[in-house]
């Protein structure tokens, strides 16, 4: 559930044959990122998925 303006987005998938990787209860509570929340929703375990590094580099001139 997000807030989005003026009131609450839910989004609901569900899986027509498997089921998703859902994070172990070991904490009350897990903030995902936005992404996070995408690979979740794309069935990927989220506990063992990590993205990439960010990188940032300084301008040459």
């Amino acid at each position: 559930v997000m807030w989005e303006d003026n009131g609450f987005v839910l989004y609901y998938k569900a899986l027509a044959e498997e089921k998703f990787k859902w994070p172990k209860p070991a904490d009350e509570l897990l903030s995902l990122t936005g992404e996070q929340i995408n690979w979740l929703l794309d069935g990927y375990d989220i506990s063992l998925f990590k993205g990439h590094k960010k990188l940032q580099y300084d301008s040459l001139g």
